[in-house]
């Protein structure tokens, strides 16, 4: 049973997304990368050495590859990638565009930002987050108005392709992997108490940075229920531990 990510070390973590993502197709070598929290959520950022003569679509398409396999790692990660050659201020213009993108009103953040020199011209392709409750055109205009702030700023930037992003699809794919990754942690705890015969049921809640979960722990039928309350309260408190943003659990005790 796989380790909870807080329990496993940032090398080995790096370590793992490294190696993933220096077999995919296309990618020479993977450098800067980086793994961090930023509140409570996993920041990776990377810059990719792709073949030689990649277009800027064979770009995209890499970055999507990379950004799933790191996401069978991270599920809750939102991935930052720079597919630009090193030197010539090709990082500080992938920095300038995501600066200028995450500034502009209504941009919920942005990820997968590519910076490739086309026939001596910089094309900038990136994806932008906003919110669901926007309407096309009310987001369109978010994408027009990173689009004017980015060129603006950069005469050689000739072309930009704006990806738009619902924020709450983000959120339901950082839920639905945190829930993986609680249920496989909880039934890797669960083993440790012989009592425990079976948890079932497991339901996250997230509301803003917070998280409830409820959940169906089946014990013995002989277990007197003093001392299944007991081991449910180490459950919980095992649970509280290793993810400190869990605020409620309840825990239904049923014979198995």
């Amino acid at each position: 049973m796989p380790l909870p990510l807080i329990e496993r070390s940032k090398e080995e973590i790096v370590r793992r997304i490294k190696r993933k993502v220096e077999n995919l197709e296309g990618v020479k070598e993977c450098r800067q990368l980086n793994v961090r929290m930023i509140g409570k959520r996993f920041d990776v950022s990377m810059r990719l050495l792709l073949n030689d003569a990649q277009k800027l679509e064979d770009a995209h398409r890499i970055a999507l590859d990379v950004e799933k396999e790191v996401k069978g790692i991270i599920p809750n990660a939102r991935v930052s990638i720079d597919t630009g050659p090193s030197g010539n201020g090709k990082e500080n213009v992938w920095k300038l565009v995501k600066d200028i993108a995450e500034g502009v009103p209504g941009s919920r953040g942005v990820h997968n930002i590519h910076v490739q020199k086309i026939n001596g011209e910089l094309c900038v392709d990136l994806h932008l987050e906003v919110s669901a409750n926007m309407t096309v055109k009310q987001a369109h205009r978010v994408a027009d108005e990173v689009e004017k702030r980015i060129k603006a700023a950069n005469s050689r930037i000739s072309e930009i392709t704006v990806h738009i992003e619902s924020a709450s699809d983000q959120i339901s794919r950082e839920l639905a992997g945190i829930e993986r990754e609680l249920e496989s942690y909880i039934e890797h705890v669960a083993e440790g108490f012989p009592e425990i015969k079976d948890v079932c049921g497991i339901e996250v809640r997230k509301f803003g940075d917070a998280l409830h979960i409820v959940l169906r722990c089946r014990f013995d039928p002989e277990l007197k229920i003093r001392k299944a309350h007991e081991i449910a309260n180490q459950l919980e408190s095992a649970i509280r531990r290793t993810y400190p943003n869990v605020v409620r659990i309840d825990i239904h005790e049923e014979p198995a």
